[in-house]
């Protein structure tokens, strides 16, 4: 994976980094907010819902979600 690194004056870092997102390390996280409904029928929602499932688990629990992917476990917050 190719990475440049831009760093502003405060010193907040940002990486941009070229390649296969879901190939990350097992060290790195990954989050992606969805809407309340849980379609994700578009765009990089449907690669999460696919690789990571779980969907039917949060539309039972009626909750304004946040769903967070680390290292491969699934987090729930309402």
């Amino acid at each position: 994976m190719a990475s440049s690194l831009n760093e502003d004056p405060e010193g907040s870092r940002i990486t941009y980094v070229k390649g296969d997102l879901f190939a990350c390390p097992k060290t790195d996280s990954l989050a992606h907010c969805i809407s309340e409904d849980c379609r994700m029928g578009a765009g990089i929602a449907v690669l999460f819902k696919k690789k990571f499932g779980g969907v039917q688990e949060l539309l039972n629990q009626r909750l304004d979600v946040v769903l967070i992917v680390c290292s491969g476990k699934m987090y729930l917050r309402s």
